[in-house]
C-alpha cells in the first residue's frame, strides 16, 4: 500500500462527512500524516439576502462557519482524527477546492464525489461511494426492525 504524507479531505455536503471520515481513519492508521480536513460552504445558492449584510459576498456563510467549525471538530474527536486539522472554507466549490490543492500540494485527496476534469494535478484521488449511504441505511433499518402483524 502506497504510503501518503499529505491527504486532502474536502466535504461538501453533510450527509458524506461520517463515511469520508471513516475511510480516512482507515487510511490514517496505516501511517501518520499530515491531514487536512475541509469543510466547503457552498454560497451559490438562491437565497435571497436578509437586509444589506446580507448582501455582501459570503455574509451567510461566513455567519455559518463557527458552527460548521464546532461540528466539524466534534467528528474529527468521534473518529479519532482530532489531531488532523480542520478548515471551514466559502465560495465556490470548484474554484476553493482547486486553489487548496494547488496551495497545500496533497498525495492523496479523498473524496465522495468527481472532482471536475482538469482540477487535479498531481495527488492520487480516492472516491468513496457516499451515494448510496441513504439506501444502505434504509436496508439497515428494515432488517432492524420487526415486523407487526
Amino acid at each position: 500500500m502506497k504510503t501518503y504524507r499529505r491527504i486532502l479531505v474536502p466535504i461538501l455536503t453533510g450527509g458524506q462527512s461520517d463515511i469520508l471520515l471513516q475511510r480516512v481513519t482507515e487510511l490514517a492508521q496505516v501511517s501518520r500524516t499530515q491531514m487536512l480536513v475541509v469543510r466547503v460552504l457552498d454560497t451559490r445558492s438562491g437565497i435571497p439576502s436578509d437586509g444589506p449584510a446580507g448582501a455582501l459576498p459570503g455574509e451567510m456563510a461566513a455567519r455559518r462557519a463557527p458552527e460548521a467549525m464546532k461540528r466539524l471538530e466534534l467528528q474529527l474527536a468521534r473518529n479519532k482524527l482530532s489531531w488532523a486539522e480542520a478548515k471551514v472554507v466559502w465560495g465556490e466549490p470548484n474554484v476553493l477546492l482547486a486553489n487548496i490543492i494547488r496551495d497545500w500540494a496533497p498525495d492523496l485527496v479523498v473524496t465522495c464525489g468527481q472532482l471536475p476534469q482538469g482540477m487535479v494535478q498531481g495527488p492520487d484521488i480516492l472516491t468513496v461511494g457516499c451515494r448510496n449511504l441513504f439506501r444502505r441505511l434504509a436496508q439497515t433499518l428494515q432488517q432492524g426492525v420487526p415486523h407487526h402483524a
